[in-house]
């Protein structure tokens, strides 16, 4: 099992947190998973858009970066 840092951060929302997982693909997985829960609670109470940098960083290693967004619009019939 690794240790990992995980970080969400947009204009409105800022938070970190420690992972761990048995690799980097596990890590992510559970990171991305944990951006797009945030944005789904946002989106579902309102905001028709949300988007954040996931960062995900093993010690003072970068393992990678990524925007995560989504968004929700009605539709006319």
């Amino acid at each position: 099992m690794g240790n990992f840092q995980l970080s969400i951060v947009n204009e409105h929302f800022s938070d970190t947190a420690d992972l761990e997982a048995k690799d980097e693909l596990h890590a992510w997985q559970n990171a991305l998973r944990s951006a797009i829960h945030i944005a789904a609670d946002q989106v579902s109470h309102g905001s028709p858009f949300f988007a954040a940098e996931v960062r995900l960083e093993s010690g003072k290693k970068l393992i990678g970066r990524y925007v995560v967004s989504v968004g929700a619009s009605p539709l006319k019939d």
